[in-house]
């Protein structure tokens, strides 16, 4: 008994130290050292510093942000049509109903200043707003705060964040923008995200999404300022459309395991009866 025993234990050992080993060098050699994430955008310099005036915050909205981006929440419609904004800027610009809620303030004020810096793509299509103050902003951000929708599932974030550029075929969305301007814009056509939630690990795509460029140098892919649950909500999304029978498959394993070790057991009390007979 302690000899079969102790030969299981090295067995165990053995194979722990073979998964493990493999796993993180595997890991390792695939990803590199991966950047952990900042989700409070401490790099860019500018913050709010009073509270903003949602009303006056409308009216700058309707002056500033109406002539590219729509407002379907209040029923506004953008000035310039998806169309003529796509053939001027290359890219569709987003509608900005759900945007307060995604990414986080801070991030969204350097924004507004600063496209370019703040997404880390001097060749992003927003240019930057030097008319408007630090205080006209701050309006401009309470005023989209009061207007989005408070708990957004992972697919609505994936639509109002990915979907101007990206497809996911799987689930029949098609990127807004024409892959012919998307290649002007970016370069090359930006990847379908049907299987991105298989191909990537959790810590990969967490730390691409929240800052590409410390993930991926020289991608012409933009930082988007998402909020850590909003991040997560869209990984956890890629992930499920990726392998929606994971959760089913795990449950059943489970009870592989219990089988496994049920006949592990009757195994070992038959060889001892026969073993005891032998004698």
């Amino acid at each position: 008994m302690i000899k079969e025993l102790k030969i299981l234990f090295a067995i165990v050992v053995i194979v722990l130290i073979g998964y493990y080993g493999i796993e993180d060098l595997a890991h390792h050699e695939m990803y590199g050292n991966i950047p952990k994430p900042d989700f409070n955008y401490l790099d860019l310099q500018y913050d709010i510093k009073e509270k903003g005036n949602p009303q006056n915050g409308e009216n700058l909205f309707k002056q500033n942000c109406l002539s590219c981006h729509s407002l379907k929440v209040k029923n506004l419609k953008a000035m310039m049509d998806e169309n003529t904004a796509m053939h001027a800027f290359n890219v569709v610009p987003p509608d900005l109903s759900n945007r307060a809620n995604i990414v986080e303030e801070h991030f969204l004020f350097n924004f507004i200043k600063n496209p370019q810096n703040a997404t880390k793509n001097p060749k992003f299509a927003m240019p930057p707003q030097p008319q408007l103050t630090d205080k006209q902003i701050t309006d401009i951000v309470s005023f989209l705060k009061t207007v989005a929708k408070k708990d957004i599932q992972g697919e609505e974030i994936i639509e109002d964040a990915c979907t101007r550029c990206h497809n996911i075929k799987y689930q029949k969305i098609e990127a807004h923008t024409n892959p012919e301007n998307l290649k002007k814009y970016l370069g090359k056509i930006p990847p379908d995200l049907s299987l991105k939630g298989k191909s990537r690990d959790k810590e990969y795509l967490v730390a691409f999404i929240n800052n590409p460029q410390t993930v991926l140098p020289g991608t012409s892919m933009p930082r988007l300022g998402l909020t850590k649950e909003s991040t997560e909500k869209v990984v956890n999304y890629l992930e499920h459309i990726a392998d929606p029978h994971k959760e089913e498959r795990n449950k059943i394993g489970m009870w592989v395991l219990i089988y496994m070790l049920i006949g592990v057991i009757l195994t070992y009390s038959w060889k001892k009866k026969i073993w005891k007979s032998l004698k």
